[in-house]
């Protein structure tokens, strides 16, 4: 009996063609043909090699419909255009400076929207602009602008003419680097006599026909277009209007770290002076916040549960994903209730800790924004309450060994290239929630930064800070989330009734510590968990007087009641410990950030 079927269970090529060729071969008219000896077998192949495509065409396409399993980037952003999803885009890094021009006889001083600045990092100079315009007026001789946010990128403007009559026209802005942060977006109409500002939506909610806003989708090869309303849900601009969509496009986090600004623009002209005024320029914050563009793994786990929220903030998930989508300079988010907070629980609380790329901390301003967002997607009773992550910081001493046979960089060229990729390696592989510092890991990385570079070896040190209120009644507790070794535990100086002390586990008037040697490791143990005051206001008499308890497995301390009046110079005081393992972990709201002001490279040549 003839076999009527074909088995298509697996669509490889040669199972594809053996299958045809066993159907063919079970009719009878083809039952002594020989398949592969003849001219049939390039027919054969032919059906195959259609079959076999066709296969995988549908296999891919069946693939890019679902968010999971699509490849394309212009797949996964059309899906999540779906769950009105907008991926992040590329950010501008921003600066914090201030300015002093020596007075000139002049009654005020214009600093206008778009100056430019130029600074300068490792990696080459960057242009920053301000993004607001400011009047100001003579103060002890000087024009004085404290704390103005600078921002890298530069000015673009796209022009488009509206015309209904294309069908599907669309507004696409025409670079790829672009921050979506900074458009702006002018409709001029009536021949130039009405010229309406447009400003950014997200949502649909209290929109009318009237309303002049405008909404900012992805689009594909990574760019992002505007998209106005339909005249029903906002305002559709009139015929034949005129469109100007202003923007930065940016150099994102490679603008981090920028100083040494310097004026680019006349402002002395602009303000009717003869000649150019040079600001004495003092930078409050390098650069910082600038990031890439969101990618495909980020876009997959964000888009639907930005979706799942509603605009609503309930689960500790939605709050998370309504602050990574609203405020894109923000990495990552840890949420927690009031309940879990150290000391003194919170009730009625959602604490939010974010992080920014470049493991800055968020300022009050920016702190009071999210907590405005937030305030009304929570429910009744709970308040958003913003506070910054509990950085640890681990300072590496690094002695770095290379061939300067094969390199002919100096000493101080491998240790400036060591120096670069160490902060590069605290952005990209650190700055965040529940990750781990390998030593491992960074070691090779050091080794990668020049060929010539044999070998390092690397040793730690963590930090945390503590601040408190000065004057305050306070009692530290801090928290390493790691163990420590005993008798590495120090603290900065600060001031307490008038004397000088720092915190320390190692008191020399009591024997209670003991080193055992375990394989080529030395194991140093302590009877003892007491931490101690020591007196350092007359070097000639230190004292120790027991201030609280070590846990050295657990790494932390809990310390007795204390009221501090100076932190000597410092913003608290910092507690030092090395830890146990080569391998250090965060938990909880912890971030790990390799300490910029606790990095030791020694090079030497081998």
């Amino acid at each position: 009996m003839a076999n009527n079927s074909i088995s298509l269970v697996n669509l490889d090529f040669d199972n594809l063609k053996d299958q045809l060729k066993t159907y063919l071969k079970g009719q009878s008219k083809f039952s002594d043909y020989d398949f592969d000896g003849s001219n049939m077998s390039v027919l054969l192949d032919i059906l195959t090699y259609n079959s076999h495509l066709n296969a995988f065409y549908l296999n891919m396409v069946a693939s890019e419909m679902f968010l999971d399993s699509a490849q394309l980037r212009n797949s996964v952003i059309s899906i999540a255009k779906s769950l009105n999803y907008t991926p992040r885009s590329t950010k501008s890094s921003k600066a914090i400076v201030n300015l002093k021009f020596a007075q000139s006889n002049l009654a005020s001083f214009s600093i206008p929207e778009n100056t430019r600045f130029t600074g300068k990092n490792s990696r080459g100079s960057y242009q920053f602009l301000t993004d607001e315009s400011l009047v100001l007026y003579p103060s002890n001789g000087f024009f004085t602008a404290n704390n103005v946010t600078i921002y890298e990128g530069s000015l673009v403007t796209d022009t488009f003419v509206v015309n209904y009559a294309i069908e599907g026209q669309r507004f696409i802005m025409t670079n790829d680097s672009i921050d979506t942060d900074s458009i702006r977006v002018t409709v001029i109409e009536d021949n130039g006599q009405t010229n309406t500002v447009f400003s950014k939506s997200t949502t649909l909610y209290n929109l009318n026909s009237n309303s002049a806003i405008f909404f900012v989708q992805a689009t594909e090869d990574t760019k992002y277009e505007v998209v106005f309303g339909d005249g029903v849900i906002g305002r559709r601009p009139k015929d034949g209007s005129l469109i100007t969509c202003q923007y930065r496009n940016t150099a994102g986090a490679d603008g981090n770290e920028t100083t040494r600004f310097v004026l680019n623009d006349n402002l002395g002209a602009l303000n009717g002076h003869g000649s150019a005024i040079i600001p004495t320029i003092n930078v409050v914050s390098v650069g910082f916040g600038g990031g890439p563009a969101e990618t495909l793994d980020e876009i997959r786990y964000r888009a639907p549960r930005y979706y799942q929220t509603q605009e609503r903030a309930i689960t500790t998930n939605d709050f998370s994903t309504l602050v990574t989508q609203q405020f894109q300079y923000i990495k990552n988010v840890y949420v927690y209730g009031g309940e879990q907070k150290t000391g003194i629980p919170a009730f009625g609380q959602v604490l939010i800790a974010p992080i920014t790329f470049t493991g800055e901390l968020t300022s009050d301003a920016e702190k009071d924004e999210i907590q405005t967002f937030l305030k009304d997607k929570t429910t009744i009773g709970i308040t958003p309450v913003v506070v910054d992550p509990d950085y640890l910081y681990v300072g590496v001493e690094c002695e770095v060994k290379f061939k300067s046979g094969n390199t002919t960089l100096s000493a101080a060229d491998i240790e400036a290239k060591v120096k670069n990729t160490i902060n590069s390696y605290s952005i990209n592989q650190l700055t965040n929630f529940n990750t781990e510092f390998k030593t491992s890991r960074f070691e090779s990385a050091v080794d990668s930064s020049d060929s010539s570079i044999s070998s390092n070896d690397t040793q730690l040190i963590l930090r945390k800070l503590f601040r408190s209120p000065i004057f305050t009644r306070t009692f530290p507790t801090i928290t390493y989330q790691n163990s420590i070794i005993p008798g590495t535990v120090t603290s900065s100086d600060f001031i307490s009734g008038g004397r000088k002390y720092q915190y320390t586990d190692y008191n020399p008037n009591n024997n209670t510590f003991t080193v055992q040697q375990i394989g080529n490791k030395a194991v140093i143990t302590n009877s003892s968990q007491i931490v101690y005051l020591k007196d350092i206001t007359s070097p000639a008499t230190v004292t120790y007087t027991p201030a609280g308890t070590v846990d050295y497995e657990n790494g932390s301390l809990s310390l007795n009641a204390i009221i501090i009046s100076s932190f000597e110079g410092k913003e608290g005081i910092d507690f030092f410990a090395r830890p146990t393992f080569e391998d250090v972990s965060s938990k909880n709201n912890d971030v790990i950030i390799i300490d910029p002001g606790n990095i030791v490279i020694t090079v030497n040549q081998v």
